[in-house]
């Protein structure tokens, strides 16, 4: 004689339980109840779910049909899928030992995903993005900077003087220079990937000479080279990064890109990856870097007694003394 086990059974047209006897027939779960009312199912078609707590384990089955072990016993002979692992999961979660050293490995594997994970995919995936795409979303951050922005005010042969000073940089890709007025952005400077460098007319009139134009013009060439803003904008939505190395479909992600490349600040090892660019370009043309150093520190105390706070909100260059020092040592 087969064995059974008495368990609760809702058929699925019904929200009323029905008390049941289970037992198998070959390959199929057999269901006995109301007085000999039989139901089949395929061994297959039942989906184990293990008890946790108060929760019982149960089978879901076809047509919105679920048993229920209302002892929380399973029997041996019934050879469900996954039924032992679930089994010892249900035991885990149920212990505060468990519970702990799970939520420990989670916090590790968060901490990791975001301090290594999440930036090497930003890195790959800025790396390898189509150029098509590049001028896309570039083209889109750079609409909304010059609606941000005014007509600059510089004269053509200002404009002329400072794209003369930037070929002199001599890089591989020349960027496109776009000379705006600031308004609320003020002394700023941005790179897009579009290949194309912003410079804000209080930015050149903050700068006390030539040679300190030159060494932004050169920071900014170094974040175009290391796509730093596109790596800052898909750092900041992750989760996206990873929709498109799993997925490879980045349209819901590169939609929200061009006001993220706007409004993104770039990170502390990107500016200095920058100065460092900067600094080789300057010491190759025997510009003393030292006119990168001074510009930051009076860009800094110029954003520093920013009234409208704006330009301070937007300034994609957090000046700090670690970027400071790290001019003054590479200069030597």
């Amino acid at each position: 004689m087969a064995e059974s086990i008495t368990v609760r059974y809702y058929d699925g047209k019904h929200n009323m339980p029905h008390q049941a006897e289970l037992s198998l027939d070959g390959e199929r779960l057999r269901i006995v109840y109301g007085g000999g009312q039989t139901d089949f199912y395929p061994l297959h078609s039942a989906a184990y779910l293990a008890g946790v707590g108060g929760v019982l384990p149960v089978l879901e089955l076809p047509d919105d049909a679920r048993i229920e072990f209302p002892d929380h016993h399973v029997p041996d002979w019934l050879p469900l899928k996954h039924k032992t692992m679930l089994q010892h999961v249900g035991r885990f979660e149920q212990s505060w030992k468990w519970v702990g050293i799970g939520l420990i490995v989670v916090i590790c594997v968060i901490a990791v995903t975001f301090k290594w994970g999440i930036p090497t995919a930003a890195y790959y995936a800025a790396r390898y993005l189509p150029e098509q795409t590049l001028n896309s979303i570039g083209g889109q951050a750079e609409q909304a900077i010059v609606g941000l922005t005014d007509e600059s005010r510089l004269s053509a042969e200002r404009k002329r003087e400072i794209s003369k000073l930037y070929q002199t940089l001599k890089p591989e890709q020349p960027a496109k220079l776009l000379f705006r007025q600031g308004s609320g952005l003020g002394a700023n400077a941005f790179a897009i990937p579009n290949n194309t460098i912003v410079l804000t007319d209080e930015l050149v009139a903050l700068a006390e000479n030539d040679n300190e134009i030159l060494a932004v013009l050169a920071h900014e060439q170094g974040h175009l080279s290391g796509r730093h803003s596109l790596q800052q904008a898909l750092r900041g939505i992750g989760t996206g990064v990873f929709l498109i190395l799993i997925t490879g479909d980045a349209g819901d992600l590169l939609s929200n890109l061009p006001a993220m490349l706007v409004a993104a600040q770039y990170s502390q090892e990107f500016e200095l990856e920058a100065d460092r660019y900067a600094i080789s370009v300057l010491k190759r043309q025997n510009i003393p870097p030292k006119h990168l150093a001074d510009f930051l520190q009076r860009l800094n105390s110029h954003h520093g007694h920013d009234e409208s706070g704006t330009a301070q909100v937007f300034s994609s260059h957090p000046v700090t003394a670690e970027r400071v020092k790290q001019v003054e040592m590479l200069a030597k």
